[in-house]
Formats: C-alpha cells, structure tokens, sequence
C-alpha cells in the first residue's frame, strides 16, 4: 500500500512554489493518497492509480484543493475506487477526474468554503455500476463555475446538487439503466444541458429558483427507446 500526504503550502513559499508540478503514479492494488492542498500557487497535479481498490481521500479524510490557478488531473482505473475530495476554493482553475472500471463511487464538493468563479470542472466515468456525488456551491459565497460530466456504461447512478449563482452543467449519458438526480436550487439563473443515448434510463431534473425574476433552462437532446424523463421547474 502506498500512502502520500501532501500539505502545502502557506503564502510564505509562494516565492518558491510558483510553478511547481507534482506526478504521482501507482499501479497494484489498494494505494491510498491523502491530500491537502492550500495556498493561491499555480500548481499542477497528475495523479493516475490502476488497479482495484484504490483510494484518494475518505469520507472522513477527503483531499482538498484550495488556491488559484490550479491545474489537476487524476485518473483511476480499476474496480472498487474511491474518490473523495473537495475543492474548497479555487478561482481560475481547471480539475480533470476520470474514472474507468466498474463498482467505483467518487464523491465531489466544489466550492466547499468559498468562490469557485471562471474554474472548470470535467468527470468522465467509462464503466458499470459507479455511483458520483456532486455538489456545486456549498459556501454562500460560491459563484460560478463550468461543469462538464461524461458518463458510458450501464446501471451507473448520478447525484447532482448545483447551488452557485449562474451554474452551467453540461452531462452526456451514454448507456442503459442509468440514474441520473439533478438538483439546480437558489437565487440564481441556471442551466442544463443533458444529451441522453441509451434505454431504460431515468432522468430527474429539479431547477427552483427563489426569486420568480429569475430563469433557468433545460437543453435535452435523447435518443432512447425507453425510460422515464422529469423535469420540475419552479
């Protein structure tokens, strides 16, 4: 088992760390990365795990990014991962997730304790079974931020919670049998676009804004021959 724990870095070694890049590469099963990310430094992060039972983060010990101008790409391949991390605040930044394999379950919270604005955020799961859990905007003083989910496979089952002021979530599906629980909620114009390819699927999508001045859209482009569509707006 391979365990890594970053801690980094307080503004006094910003001098130091401008342009500072870390790879981390683990092959085999059961490694686990712990991870703790501060500071405004422009990092770069690659992390690629393959094999089964790989872990970053926990519910209890999530790895969490927080500073401007990151760049971060991680990728897990393998069955039985678990991603679990938190971007507490991250302005001008762009996270790449991508999952590959079945039985996986990543758990994501962006905008933890603050701004998230002109910050890009990609998932991409190929595979059955995996299960995400998103939730955009859990600070107050979270703004916007793009998002971009790609899931293929089957009996796949997604959790999306949107709160940030002007949230824009773009989610292609591809495959059968697959669960997918939108929820755009507060005082704030949103959007989503979803482009479904499969059968059998069911579609939840809830948009509640709490001023009636306010809009939001919802973009559905479907090619199924089967399940079930929702939409509430209000």
């Amino acid at each position: 088992m391979i365990q890594i724990r970053i801690i980094k870095w307080s503004a006094c070694y910003l001098v130091f760390l401008f342009s500072l890049a870390y790879m981390i590469s683990a092959r085999g099963a059961n490694n686990s990365i712990y991870l703790t990310q501060a500071g405004s430094s422009a990092l770069t992060l690659n992390i690629t795990q393959t094999g089964g039972g790989n872990v970053v983060g926990t519910s209890v010990a999530r790895a969490t990014f927080s500073g401007n101008s990151m760049t971060v790409d991680l990728d897990q391949i393998g069955t039985g991962n678990t991603l679990a991390a938190t971007v507490a605040q991250s302005n001008s930044s762009s996270f790449t997730l991508r999952s590959t394999g079945d039985t996986n379950t990543s758990s994501l919270t962006i905008g933890g304790t603050g701004d998230t604005a002109s910050s890009d955020f990609d998932y991409a799961a190929t595979g059955d079974s995996n299960a995400l859990t998103y939730v955009q905007g859990a600070a107050a003083t979270a703004t916007s931020g793009n998002t971009d989910l790609v899931i293929t496979g089957t009996s796949n089952d997604l959790n999306i919670t949107s709160e940030v002021v002007g949230a824009t979530n773009n989610i292609e599906i591809d495959g059968s049998s697959n669960d997918l629980d939108s929820r755009q909620t507060g005082n704030a114009n949103h959007s989503l676009s979803l482009d479904l390819t499969g059968s059998s699927n069911n579609i939840d999508v809830d948009q509640t804004n709490a001023s009636g001045s306010i809009s939001g859209i919802v973009d559905i482009v479907a090619v199924t021959t089967s399940g079930i569509i929702d939409i509430d707006q209000n």
